[in-house]
């Protein structure tokens, strides 16, 4: 098997990782994977109208919700992994985005969503978790790349991964503003199907 991005980006802190973490991520040269799980999803509702506009580009979950029913396909392609994330909600409604990743250097990726906009992510692993750490978002056309900083947006993404059984692990997403304090999130716990 070659090796995944995850892999590539970690080198050998990878082996750090629980092994229900590695099989997330341990997919290339044209592989998928698909996960569910079960979700809340939150952010007050004063910030609607940018978590519409960011959603309109590509990027963040709509709706805000408890128990929503989650599907994240996963799919390795040359140097990218492309994600696509659909949630159900109670009320029948369903919601979604797609991003892709890309190796930027050592223990760092990119992740784009549309027209040209990315948020650079620090990647570790500690304590057998693994982490994320934005480090600014850029929009992109062509060669010209204008970065912005993660504060003129709602702020720095931080997640976390980590194992709670042999199949199962809890995620933790959360975007914290340094005027506002933690004004987006989405956890739950994913299994593979």
């Amino acid at each position: 098997m070659s090796v995944s991005l995850m892999q590539k980006v970690l080198g050998d802190d990878w082996q750090q990782l629980p092994e229900v973490i590695q099989r997330h991520y341990q997919i290339s040269g044209g592989q998928q994977s698909r996960l569910v799980g079960t979700m809340e999803i939150g952010y007050p509702i004063y910030l609607f109208p940018l978590i519409w506009v960011i959603h309109l580009f590509g990027g963040l979950l709509l709706w805000r919700g408890q128990a929503a029913q989650a599907e994240v396909d996963k799919a390795a392609n040359g140097e990218w992994l492309h994600w696509h994330r659909t949630m159900t909600y109670a009320d029948g409604k369903t919601d979604c985005f797609s991003s892709r990743m890309s190796y930027a250097t050592d223990h760092e990726l990119v992740e784009l969503i549309g027209f040209g906009f990315g948020l650079r992510l620090n990647v570790s692993v500690q304590d057998g978790e693994l982490r994320y750490r934005s480090n600014g978002h850029f929009w992109q056309c062509g060669p010209l790349r204008l970065n912005i900083p993660d504060c003129l947006l709602v702020g720095s993404a931080s997640i976390s991964e980590r194992a709670i059984s042999e199949d199962e692990f809890y995620l933790d997403f959360s975007i914290r503003h340094p005027w506002w304090g933690v004004n987006y999130y989405y956890r739950g716990n994913f299994r593979y199907r």
